[in-house]
């Protein structure tokens, strides 16, 4: 359905701005295959900013690309192998989701989870639609591929009781399912560290898997060789496949130090364990052990390295972001709305599997299981602080719900009439070919056993109402932004997670930014520059002819791609408070001194700038909304209360209202309105604002002289029309309109271009 929307004449629109991240480095990995960049001039101005941290979905989509174009894809080869890369790994997602379930229940659960997964409409099958060309749909195949060959691995290493002794006299027959089965888990985990920079994530859930299953076992009384024998390994060809990118800084020393731990901890858990069970200890001794060991590895870590110590903790931030990051719609924690709209029933039925897998792991004692717990626990602690997160833990959402599908099936006894114990196939063969005259004899009866056959009828046609139907098909609206409110959130932005949600980038934008490309100069003297390979950071130097492009951070990767220009500021929110400072300044002296400091040339603003998005420059400017606008209860004739937005002075001041409303123009306002408010609680006990009374006066000067001369009351000076100010505004001299975008939008009664690109001229021209 999504294909006109991606396939548009002869561009490619894809759907978000990431995309465009990883259409530029695509595009410079086809010339240079395999080579990346690690460093980029063109992320951002000045400075530049870090290239490719890890480079497999470049790699894939570029080398399908060199595949499909015989070795020299065209352009447009390129972007089309990138906007169908993330639905062909969307796909392949569900065969590893099949196999776990059913190598933790059934082949049934592994069918119902795969269906289901394939329809779950929120970020899983809205990150892996065609145009999504990000690497979030490859993190969830290739984790989940290495969680099912772990799950394959422990489990036939405990069906067969490996021990280290096994090894040691090369026991093959019994070794070597196990041992394939985990280096395919480590080469699948090696893939997934190789496509995100946050793959440390995954360490921590197996490693944090595998610290609760040695306990377990050792406190069962149980051999712990199997864990070291599995995890040393995985951990190990998982870090042998990331070495070669790993840089230098915190980040990548955090992986080494990370890695270090993972692999030396299964060989000391399995040590001292043996070590115990062989003098006969008491098992809680092992806990006891494995603290101390802990606290003293945490201590003696602080104080060799206290700095690299805060910046390790402070990666579980990912669970309860904070701050102007929450103004990023994918940080923002999840809701009950945003958990309907990514996994409708599935959401709340999946704690209903939690509690009815922890009831089996207490009687079955599964270290398979208990991986998948700690897993699923651990990814719904991260969907809840994170609504980004969702695109993995739909996959334990899925298999919770195909477990929980199968019981209910089971329970109507469905297992009964379709499984048949092995120890009996035999048999059963045996008895059929006695007894196959006899049945030919007997008149033949239609569903039997009836009971049991209507049961299973009844209880699929609940799981289709109650599981399936939900997600087939249905348009739902979901919040996809939301603005800061006190303590509580503003949802804004309503779209649906299907196929039909267009692309993030509109003609508009399109055709503004292939504009600047083509009448705007060259930031670098070599037009092909955009293509070569770059030296390190601290190696390079702009030329004199470089210059910014100064935008929200949202729109950076739009410019560095379609416009081959550089952004004062990208969506690695790098850049992000100097953009937020530059368009909500207020006066063209601050705004030209950033202007001068970044090195912009061109500033290109669109109508989201100046309305939906306006609260985000606010936040990351370090100011408060409340300085912009606020909202008023006013009584309307018949009595009612009604809400209304008063624009402050502040706001008609800021850059982006200039630019985009008034075209930079000077502005002499023909009213200005003072109203009165009264502060008052309401049955809740929450604090609001009462408009009493509204003044207007012919000049701004008059309206202040009014509220100057009140010696007692609450006034303010403002505007419930965005597009009146109520204030005068000077000349923007800095500032050229030089193109407006074709695409139009609508205010108040008033048209503007979708997108306006001005040209800066330097301080001096004012």
């Amino acid at each position: 359905p999504a294909y006109d929307q991606i396939f548009v004449n002869d561009w490619v629109l894809l759907r978000e701005t990431d995309a465009y991240y990883y259409l530029r480095h695509i595009e410079n990995m086809v010339r240079n295959f395999p080579r990346f960049n690690a460093f980029d001039p063109y992320m951002l101005y000045p400075g530049g900013g870090g290239g490719l941290g890890r480079p497999f979905f470049a790699w894939l989509v570029s080398g399908a690309a060199l595949l499909i174009g015989r070795g020299a894809p065209a352009q447009h080869t390129i972007e089309v192998v990138g906007a169908y890369m993330p639905a062909i790994l969307g796909a392949l997602t569900l065969i590893p989701v099949y196999f776990i379930g059913k190598e933790l229940f059934n082949r049934w659960a592994g069918i119902i989870s795969a269906a289901l997964l394939a329809i779950l409409p929120g970020e899983f099958m809205n990150r892996s639609l065609l145009g999504f060309t990000d690497h979030h749909v490859a993190e969830t195949l290739f984790s989940t591929a290495a969680v099912l060959f772990l799950i394959m691995a422990i489990k036939r290493a405990r069906e067969r009781e490996i021990s280290f002794s096994q090894v040691l006299a090369r026991d093959w027959p019994t070794i070597t399912r196990p041992l394939v089965y985990t280096l395919l888990a480590g080469i699948f985990l090696g893939f997934y560290l190789l496509s995100w920079v946050g793959g440390l994530l995954f360490i921590f859930i197996i490693f944090a898997y595998l610290v609760i299953q040695f306990v377990i076992d050792h406190l069962r009384r149980r051999s712990t060789d199997y864990l070291c024998i599995i995890g040393t390994p995985l951990f190990l060809v998982a870090f042998l496949m990331l070495l070669p990118v790993l840089g230098a800084g915190g980040r990548e020393t955090m992986y080494r130090v990370s890695f270090l731990v993972a692999i030396m901890m299964p060989v000391v858990f399995s040590v001292i364990s043996r070590l115990m069970a062989g003098r006969r200890l008491k098992p809680v001794y092992y806990l006891l052990a494995l603290a101390v060991l802990a606290g003293g590895g945490l201590a003696l870590f602080h104080a060799i390295d206290p700095g690299l110590f805060r910046s390790m903790r402070g990666l579980f931030g990912i669970f309860a972001p904070v701050g102007a990051r929450l103004t990023i719609l994918e940080m923002q924690p999840l809701t009950a709305a945003l958990a309907w709209g990514n996994f409708t029933t599935s959401f709340f039925i999946a704690f209903i599997a939690l509690a009815m897998l922890v009831y089996v792991l207490v009687r079955d004692r599964s270290a398979t299981k208990t991986l998948f717990l700690v897993w699923s626990i651990i990814m719904l602690t991260a969907v809840l602080g994170q609504r980004r997160f969702g695109y993995y833990y739909a996959v334990n959402a899925a298999l919770l719900t195909g477990y929980f599908s199968w019981k209910i099936l089971d329970v109507a006894g469905l297992g009964k009439l379709l499984g048949k114990p092995k120890q009996v196939v035999t048999a059963v063969k045996e008895f059929k070919k006695r007894k196959k005259t006899a049945e030919k004899a007997r008149p033949k009866r239609f569903m039997q056993p009836r009971g049991t056959w209507v049961r299973v009828i009844v209880a699929g046609i609940v799981v289709f109402f109650l599981v399936f139907f939900p997600s087939i098909g249905l348009w739902r609206e979901v919040p996809t932004a939301a603005i800061r409110i006190g303590d509580g959130w503003l949802y804004v932005g309503y779209t649906r997670y299907i196929a039909e949600r267009p692309p993030i980038i509109d003609h508009g934008w399109y055709t503004s930014l292939v504009w600047l490309r083509d009448n705007s100069p060259e930031p670098f003297p070599d037009p092909d520059f955009y293509y070569q390979p770059y030296p390190p950071r601290a190696e390079f130097e702009y030329p004199d002819t470089a210059y910014g492009v100064m935008s929200w951070w949202d729109y950076g990767y739009f410019i560095m791609q379609i416009s081959r220009r550089l952004p004062n500021a990208n969506p690695g929110q790098a850049g992000a408070v100097e953009a937020g400072q530059f368009l909500t300044a207020q006066n063209e002296t601050a705004a030209n001194e950033l202007a001068d400091a970044l090195g912009s040339k061109y500033v290109v603003i669109d109508y989201p700038m100046a309305t939906g998005k306006f609260y985000a420059k606010v936040d990351w400017a370090g100011k408060n909304l409340s300085e912009f606008f606020e909202t008023y209860l006013y009584q309307t004739e018949d009595g009612r209360l009604e809400t209304v937005l008063l624009y402050y002075p502040a706001y008609y001041n800021s850059t982006v209202i200039r630019l985009y409303f008034f075209d930079g123009r000077a502005v002499v306002p023909t009213e200005s309105t003072v109203i009165s408010y009264e502060e008052k609680l309401n049955a809740a006990g929450m604090r609001y604002r009462q408009i009493t009374d509204a003044r207007s006066f012919p000049t701004y000067e008059e309206a202040r002289a009014f509220v100057a001369a009140q010696e007692s009351g609450n006034y303010r000076i403002g505007s419930v029309n965005p597009l009146s100010s109520p204030v005068p505004l000077d000349e923007l001299n800095s500032y050229e309109l030089v193109y407006s975008a074709p695409t139009t939008t609508t205010l108040a009664g008033q048209t503007f271009p979708t997108v306006k690109i001005y040209e800066y001229f330097g301080s001096e021209a004012s």
